[in-house]
């Protein structure tokens, strides 16, 4: 039985970080025996004490956030022994087509490539958002601030709109990595 799960994220303005929050709150609702925990990869100490690991990095420039490969590295030998699942947050996402998903994955799987002794479970691909207030967003430096903001102005313009995610599609996934995990347990 999967008992305990670290959903560890990497993020850059906090579209990411909400993912992971809402993918933790949904595991719970479906396995509430399991006892789940969000945590940004730069500050996860010991992964040893998880029987699961949900890894989560949004993805720019075709790179995901270098702490996601960081922690990866850190934690191989202990993955390698646990199921994983993967989930990426990229404004490729924002029309879920089979190019965007093949693009997407590759840019993904260049991390994953690294580590074959770790086989993800699942791999989500999701749509992110903009966002411009909170707490990680309030952590950039001010160069990547104006630089979301000015991203801000520029998708309100074209779409009218800043958020992009599909939250019924991230929930799904989070059931059916839930259930993977039971299954491999």
């Amino acid at each position: 039985m999967i008992n305990k799960i670290l959903v560890a994220y990497a993020t850059w303005a906090g579209a990411t970080h909400e993912i992971a929050d809402e993918i933790a709150k949904e595991i719970r609702f479906i396995t509430p025996s399991a006892s789940v925990d969000v945590v940004p990869t730069k500050e996860v100490e010991n992964i040893g004490d998880y029987d699961a690991v949900i890894l989560g990095s949004s993805i720019h420039a075709s790179q995901p956030i270098r702490t996601l490969n960081q922690f990866i590295k850190k934690n191989r030998s202990l993955l390698e022994n646990m199921p994983v699942a993967v989930f990426v947050v990229c404004a490729n996402m924002w029309e879920d087509t089979p190019k965007a998903r093949t693009e997407t994955s590759q840019w993904i799987q260049k991390v994953l490539d690294k580590y074959p002794e770790i086989q993800p479970v699942s791999l989500g691909l999701f749509a992110g958002a903009v966002i411009t207030d909170g707490e990680d967003f309030n952590n950039l430096n001010i160069v990547f601030r104006k630089t979301i903001e000015s991203m801000r102005k520029n998708l309100i313009k074209q779409y009218g709109k800043t958020d992009f995610r599909d939250w019924d599609a991230i929930r799904t996934w989070a059931d059916e990595v839930a259930e993977s995990f039971n299954q491999k347990a």
